[in-house]
């Protein structure tokens, strides 16, 4: 009764236009969640084509220090993992993705314990399992890649504890509504600020964690190889390994249809700790990054190509001369880790 005075009280400071546009928001959630697939999808590819033309039009010099074209400029060339090519209908696909994975969001209380292996293929998932009954706890990374809403929830419904990391909006009952949708199941989600203690109990606990690493980082970041140049990359998962000797899975969900995703496991890291504390975040680092390139070269329009991911650049770094960031050898072989 307290805690319900207490959120009352908390809430009652927030506009009323903030609290009224969430809860409609989450009648339209509601709605898209029962609709038939076939429907739901459909709405998603008509989400699609506004964003499709936004881009279609939008800077397409890849002019700007984000974006759709810049980041496809950047990432596909001669010398990189993706190539010089960009797959034919990229941009749509890619579109469509985003309306999808809308969707995907709305429906993800579909999903349950008994239905999932219908949804999912898990055939990569014994090797997570046998990584959490070691009992050291498993640092879960995977990136903007595929449907990472469904990973979280989806361990969740397979009983491992998992406590996954978001980004809070602005709107403290958008948050609530979030929180509300992807909790549960075994799944707990924490804003990003200020989150290292409850990660570092939860690795303590012999739980897993799941953090997105691919954001374009500013503060308090490493620079280490992402899609074949050098990206400013947060260095949660490096650190929270060397600090717990908790195991590092990086992984994806990717989608293959309405409704129907596949695990894939990319690297399992081990005993990252050496002397030379700087050099092992670095090494660790890389070795996600590979692993998230991997990602987004098997299905490349499953990413978010809009992002800031190469934004922020390495001090001191000379662009080329058609003001890309040089592109860096990847194919070279990172120091060992086991």
């Amino acid at each position: 009764m307290t805690n319900t005075i207490e959120q009352a009280i908390r809430h009652r400071g927030e506009p009323l236009w903030q609290r009224a546009a969430v809860r409609i928001l989450a009648v339209w959630i509601w709605l898209i969640s029962i609709l038939p697939a076939w429907l739901a999808y459909a709405i998603g590819d008509l989400m699609a084509v506004p964003w499709f033309f936004w881009w279609l039009l939008h800077d397409r010099r890849g002019l700007q220090t984000r974006g759709y074209w810049r980041n496809t400029r950047i990432a596909f060339r001669v010398g990189t993992p993706l190539g010089a090519t960009r797959p034919k209908h990229h941009l749509w696909r890619w579109s469509r993705h985003i309306g999808w994975t809308v969707i995907d969001f709305c429906r993800l209380r579909r999903l349950t314990t008994g239905n999932l292996p219908e949804h999912c293929d898990l055939e990569e998932y014994p090797q997570l399992a046998e990584l959490f009954a070691e009992g050291k706890g498993v640092i879960f990374v995977t990136g903007h890649i595929g449907l990472w809403d469904v990973a979280g929830y989806g361990a969740g419904l397979l009983g491992l504890p998992i406590t996954s990391v978001f980004r809070p909006s602005p709107l403290p009952a958008l948050n609530r509504l979030i929180e509300r949708l992807r909790s549960g199941k075994g799944q707990t989600v924490v804003g990003r600020k200020r989150v290292m203690w409850t990660l570092k109990k939860a690795l303590a606990n012999k739980e897993t964690i799941a953090l997105v690493s691919d954001g374009g980082a500013k503060h308090n970041a490493l620079v280490a190889p992402f899609l074949g140049v050098n990206a400013s990359t947060v260095g949660t998962p490096a650190l929270l390994h060397l600090a717990t000797g908790a195991p590092i899975a990086v992984l994806a969900v990717h989608r293959k249809g309405r409704m129907r995703y596949r695990l894939r496991v990319y690297d399992i890291i081990r005993n990252g700790q050496t002397d030379d504390r700087e050099q092992a975040m670095l090494t660790l680092t890389a070795r996600i990054n590979k692993g998230l390139s991997e990602a987004i070269c098997e299905a490349p329009e499953q990413w978010f190509w809009q992002s800031r991911r190469f934004l922020n650049r390495p001090p001191g770094e000379q662009p080329c001369d058609d003001g890309l960031p040089p592109i860096v050898a990847t194919s070279q072989p990172l120091p060992p880790i086991h």
